[in-house]
């Protein structure tokens, strides 16, 4: 065990790389103390991804290693078994209002077409939280129904995302109308898992999952959260389904891009025995300049499609055909995801 560590209290100092709050530092777990102000890591990790840690601040001061690692002690094995907690389906049903209030629910609404939108919402039990800002709430429900989480995001009418995340029980717990809550996330979309024989298509965040819903439903979309939200634990009830990874894209930061990183994982639940690929659609086709936004594959191609699904009839050829010349990304779309028509015959790119 280190003698010093990451805190791990939600404790963000500014960053001295990229001056946004969004520094944490290492800390003495002896003592409590912190390290060195400009001793830490930035958790941008695709913005900022700057990360000094002990080893080498000490060699930089020219200090012995041995002095920063805790001796080894024996202790007996504590075992404790968290149950965890879980939200009623009356906090659901709470939260589903004010949608005229909810900027990524307008956004949805003045980008594609409104009935597709009215079903995504009530499918993946979109909410708005009960407070001035008016967030979208991201309920967090397993195969089994159990209500897990209810992670709260803002966005603003362009449909991008703030600062604030929160989280429901956080917000019952300041309120005091819950005394406890043991928060044991997992994947967002993952209660629709039983009805559903679909490929598994999983991204990070919870709205690329809804929009990526609304503009290519042959795969059961769902969203780890975050880049390190992937691993064998949340991937559980998926065993027995193929699974297509689609990581954000990224600069390369110290354990590598979010391709490179989930590419890697998908190695590890290979040898667990999990079906899972890694798509270099995004790696692949995107710009310098949309990798260095961190676009993901719904930014992708809402801004390839001009911000308008195209729904597209293979019946008519050179309608399609047009289309892909004024285009060149509906022919990554076809391509990639093998789009049908209504009667299921695979569309053909003239070249």
């Amino acid at each position: 065990m280190y003698k010093y560590t990451l805190h791990k209290k939600s404790i963000k100092h500014i960053c001295p790389n990229c001056g946004k709050k969004r520094f944490v530092k290492y800390i003495d777990n002896d003592t409590g103390d912190y390290l060195s102000s400009e001793v830490g890591r930035c958790d941008r990790e695709q913005n900022c991804a700057y990360h000094y840690p002990p080893k080498q601040y000490f060699s930089d001061k020219k200090i012995d290693a041995v002095s920063y690692v805790k001796t080894p002690t024996i202790k007996p094995e504590i075992k404790f078994n968290i149950i965890p907690s879980f939200h009623n389906q009356e906090a659901i049903l709470k939260s589903q209002n004010h949608f005229d209030k909810n900027n990524f629910v307008q956004f949805l609404y003045s980008n594609f077409e409104q009935h597709k939108v009215f079903n995504m919402l009530k499918t993946y039990c979109i909410g708005t939280a009960q407070n001035n800002y008016f967030g979208t709430v991201f309920w967090q429900i397993d195969n089994l129904q159990k209500i897990h989480a209810g992670k709260i995001i803002n966005y603003d009418k362009q449909g991008h995302r703030t600062k604030y995340i929160n989280w429901v029980h956080a917000i019952e717990l300041k309120q005091k109308t819950i005394k406890h809550f043991n928060l044991n996330q997992c994947l967002f979309g993952l209660h629709l898992l039983n009805n559903s024989n679909k490929i598994i298509a999983i991204v990070e965040s919870e709205k690329t999952a809804c929009i990526m819903s609304l503009i290519f439903d042959k795969y059961l979309w769902m969203a780890t959260g975050s880049l390190k939200g992937l691993n064998a634990i949340k991937l559980k009830p998926l065993k027995e389904r193929p699974i297509i990874l689609y990581p954000d894209l990224g600069r390369e930061g110290p354990n590598g891009s979010p391709f490179t990183q989930w590419t890697n994982k998908a190695k590890e639940l290979r040898l667990l025995g999990f079906d899972v690929q890694t798509s270099d659609l995004l790696e692949a086709n995107a710009t310098a300049n949309q990798r260095l936004k961190g676009l993901d594959i719904a930014d992708y191609f809402i801004t390839s499609l001009d911000s308008k699904p195209i729904r597209i009839f293979s019946t008519q050829a050179e309608l399609v055909n047009k289309l892909c010349t004024k285009n060149e990304s509906l022919i990554t779309l076809i391509n990639v995801f093998e789009l049908c028509d209504e009667d299921g015959n695979k569309i053909e790119i003239e070249k």
